[in-house]
């Protein structure tokens, strides 16, 4: 790409919207650019999309798994451990249909 130059101007409006976005502390928070902070426990998640699915399906799997070894031995253990793997797929599902209908959405309109 081609070394764009920018007017004055430009640059003077460039460096007043920098200023703007670095105090406001949530987006700095959410880009991960606190000093002394760390992102969030999903943070790794959010950079890469799919991770979030693929554990979905590996809980959804494991909770058919343990239901059917906790029906078959009628073991309380076995019943609450299918309870709690299922809680996490269904938590993890919600998540999964939240996302997608924010993707759904129409973008908001540019306000210039």
């Amino acid at each position: 790409m081609k070394d764009v130059r920018l007017s004055p101007h430009e640059k003077r409006v460039l460096a007043e919207m920098e200023r703007a976005l670095s105090r406001d502390p949530a987006l700095a928070r959410r880009l991960g650019t606190v000093p002394g902070t760390r992102p969030g426990p999903l943070a790794t998640l959010r950079g890469r999309p799919h991770a979030l699915a693929v554990a979905v399906i590996a809980f959804a799997v494991l909770s058919l798994t343990l239901l059917a070894v906790a029906v078959a031995y009628a073991h309380p253990v076995l019943l609450w451990v299918f309870a709690a793997t299922w809680l996490l797929t269904l938590a993890g599902l919600i998540r999964l249909t939240l996302r997608w209908s924010r993707g759904m959405r129409s973008t908001p309109p540019v306000i210039e």
